[in-house]
């Protein structure tokens, strides 16, 4: 029995495409993601990036645009980890862990070590 590709096929798809720089595939893509799933905010931003890599500035634009036109904003990306069977999920500038000042002063000691030993660009 055939089943109909969900916004999370359509959106590994359209990732995959960026890998591959294959915009026409891409554009094809989005726009059977967007009939799933209208409101998908990843979508226009990973197509803006396709657009952006392909120097197609315009058509970046545009997408941004869109997203702006209906209120839509990029929901920051969430990391994941699993420490002792409890998982600890993390995003951008998170300070809600209970623990974030020390994990934040760990972070900030192995930048330090990473600029010393010149693994890191300055």
């Amino acid at each position: 029995m055939p089943i109909e590709p969900d916004a999370f096929v359509w959106g590994a798809l359209l990732g995959a495409c960026r890998i591959h720089g294959k915009i026409e595939l891409a554009e094809s893509v989005m726009k059977k993601l967007l009939k799933v799933e209208p409101e998908r905010d990843g979508a226009y931003v990973l197509m803006s990036n396709i657009y952006s890599s392909a120097n197609r500035w315009k058509d970046a634009v545009k997408l941004r645009r869109a997203m702006k036109g209906k209120n839509m904003k990029k929901t920051p990306g969430c990391s994941s980890i699993e420490l002792d069977g409890v998982v600890h999920e993390f995003r951008k500038g998170d300070k809600s862990h209970k623990r974030s000042k020390h994990i934040y002063k760990l972070l900030d000691e192995i930048m330090s070590h990473l600029k010393n030993h010149e693994l890191l660009a300055h």
